[in-house]
């Protein structure tokens, strides 16, 4: 006659590896959503300098003909069903007259908190006389 063995896992062992297996879940699910999270806001940051080159573009396009640049602008946009607000300002540099530095702010909505990004363009436009 044989002997057959009725050996089964125990309650406590099943319940430890169920608390592991959740554990590890739930990291990755949240690991998960982080990396969309991060996707997105680079998608945002994109779309920012995308903006903030379009509007050097215009200021550009103003000083050339206006023969003066503007000394700051404000405005919105939308882009990707996103409002973007947008600010810039126009500083002489000291000792260059013919050069100016252009400073543009950014502010969007993320989660139903507003988040600030600014783009300090160290980018030079030339002032014509």
């Amino acid at each position: 006659m044989r002997y057959i063995s009725n050996r089964a896992f125990s309650l406590v062992e099943i319940l430890v590896t169920v608390a592991i297996l959740s554990t590890a879940i739930i990291f990755v699910f949240r690991s998960f959503a982080t990396s969309l999270y991060c996707a997105k806001l680079s998608q945002d940051i994109t779309f920012v300098g995308l903006l903030a080159e379009n509007k050097l573009w215009d200021i550009e396009q103003k000083q050339k003909a206006s023969r003066r640049p503007l000394e700051r602008e404000s405005g919105e946009d939308e882009i990707d069903g996103k409002k973007i607000k947008w600010s810039y300002t126009i500083a002489k540099l000291e000792g260059y007259n013919l050069l100016v530095e252009a400073a543009f702010n950014f502010l969007w909505e993320e989660r139903l908190k507003e988040k600030e990004y600014a783009l300090n363009l160290l980018t030079y436009l030339s002032c014509k006389q």
